[in-house]
């Protein structure tokens, strides 16, 4: 017998999303944007708030994410990093390059991905950068396929691996990261069936990564964020 989900918890979970990503925002906005009655949202902002997840800004009735959700959010870093150490080290390995793992930030319509991780490549001349390092994902260009690119063809991990599984479309992007002289080839880590939380790729000269590499790349990069997707 499948056991129910709870609607409530269902409710706050969505509320919280929708501070996270439209803060500061007041009840009637709130209630408004999720065609929920008022006084239904006005109660489970405060259960967040007293919760410690969301409070009021200090002039005014609007609600705001509070550093918990940053506690959360690092404990999932951690997570991720352990949970990927192991394919990035394969990763750079079998390929011969830098292997990155990013996390995603999501603010507002802007993605930012924070460097976790990375295992560097053995070559002489290798690409490589600093972990801490915070970069704005750029939209695609008619040169690269982009990381948004690849989210907006599949939004979920749903889409990605379990509704569109026999969709021949590919499940990596290649873009120039920062330096011209510079590929990266990766794919998108999803949580589970659901968002997009994380990337894994890999970094290297382009005089070592000719576009006839980037399918077999790109493939290796995917099928390890499949891994990491659990999935």
């Amino acid at each position: 017998m499948a056991v129910k989900t709870l609607q409530t918890v269902e409710n706050a979970l969505a509320v919280l999303e929708v501070v996270a990503e439209l803060q500061p925002i007041g009840v009637s906005a709130l209630a408004r944007h999720m065609n929920m009655d008022k006084n239904t949202a006005q109660r489970i902002l405060i259960t967040l708030g007293a919760s410690g997840y969301i409070q009021k800004q200090a002039h005014g009735a609007a609600w705001e994410l509070t550093p918990r959700v940053l506690t959360l959010s690092n404990r999932v870093a951690v997570n991720l990093r352990n949970s990927a150490r192991h394919q990035l080290q394969e990763l750079s390995q079998v390929i011969g390059e830098t292997a990155l793992l990013w996390q995603f930030t999501f603010d507002g319509t802007d993605l930012n991905a924070t460097l976790l991780d990375k295992v560097d490549s053995k070559h002489d001349v290798k690409i490589t950068m600093e972990i801490g390092k915070r970069v704005l994902v750029r939209e695609d260009s008619s040169e690269t396929t982009n990381v948004r690119t690849l989210i907006k063809q599949f939004p979920t991990g749903e889409s990605a691996w379990l509704s569109a599984a026999n969709d021949d479309r590919p499940r990596y992007f290649h873009i120039t990261p920062g330096h011209p002289s510079s590929i990266a080839i990766g794919s998108v880590i999803y949580d589970g069936p659901a968002q997009p939380i994380a990337s894994i790729s890999v970094v290297g000269p382009k005089e070592r990564i000719s576009p006839d590499c980037y399918k077999v790349m790109g493939e290796k990069t995917a099928a390890a964020a499949r891994i990491l997707s659990g999935i």
